[in-house]
């Protein structure tokens, strides 16, 4: 039980983490917000550590079971040619998200 106990742990940490970094999320004006055009993206069913180099445009979040057919917790993240899945314990991950909130994007939760 040690692992599930550490894995839900973490997923908990990790999530205020993020609402705590992007605050201008929960601002009622959204006119600030930078959202790219488009469809959300299609859900993942696995996640990469890889690093992104190109630029992200968007930001997408969806929780593990939210929907049936979305099995894991992944972050999306949307560039010019294509949508990356990504673990949200990927070491790199939450400075990107910074360097995100920086350009006034923020990852909508889907």
């Amino acid at each position: 039980m040690p692992f599930s106990f550490h894995y839900g742990l973490s997923l908990m940490c990790l999530t205020m983490l993020v609402t705590q970094v992007c605050p201008q999320c929960n601002q009622t004006n959204e006119g600030s917000l930078k959202y790219a055009e488009g469809p959300y993206p299609p859900c993942c069913m696995t996640a990469n550590n890889a690093t992104i180099n190109e630029p992200v445009n968007d930001c997408f979040v969806h929780y593990e079971h939210t929907f049936p057919h979305c099995p894991i917790h992944a972050y999306i993240l949307r560039t010019k040619n294509d949508d990356r899945c990504v673990d949200p314990t990927a070491w790199w991950l939450q400075q990107r998200l910074q360097r995100l909130e920086a350009r006034g994007i923020c990852c909508r939760i889907f």
